[in-house]
């Protein structure tokens, strides 16, 4: 995958990662902790277009900012039950921490008859300005168009 959203991190359990890229022609959110990772797609490249915008949109000064995705992988199971795989992106600031940036991942399971929380990673203090270099870069490189938050 060619990432062209990437924030990686540290912490006392170890490393850390939400990484946006092409994974041939679906455009994905990987999503990685010290001992799982799992990837969902996004609907298309108007949707990484629109995180991109998001980014840059993040306002410098403390006031209220959420946008969200909804990432969704539907399958079946090994005896024909459907299944499926569901996520949640978020970038904001925290009202609750002096509107401290964050990006937060959290996913859920549903195996056919139930849903169940899966992978949760979640990203405090973001380095914002490099984030915002990518995303930058993403919209002067990637044809379309540049959509705006409401």
């Amino acid at each position: 995958m060619d990432p062209i959203l990437d924030c990686h991190w540290r912490d006392q359990d170890g490393g850390w990662a939400l990484t946006v890229g092409l994974n041939g022609t679906d455009w994905e959110l990987f999503a990685a902790g010290p001992q799982w990772s799992e990837s969902l797609p996004f609907a298309g490249p108007d949707e990484v277009r629109r995180l991109a915008q998001a980014l840059l949109d993040l306002p410098a000064d403390p006031e209220p900012y959420e946008c969200a995705w909804r990432l969704a992988r539907k399958g079946r199971a090994a005896a024909g039950e459907q299944h499926g795989r569901y996520a949640t992106l978020t970038v904001g600031l925290d009202p609750a921490d002096d509107h401290r940036p964050y990006l937060a991942y959290r996913s859920f399971h549903d195996p056919g008859h139930t849903t169940g929380p899966g992978f949760e990673v979640i990203c405090e203090d973001p380095p914002v300005d490099h984030l915002r270099a990518q995303a930058h870069a993403f919209l002067t490189n990637c044809p379309g168009p540049r959509p705006r938050w409401p």
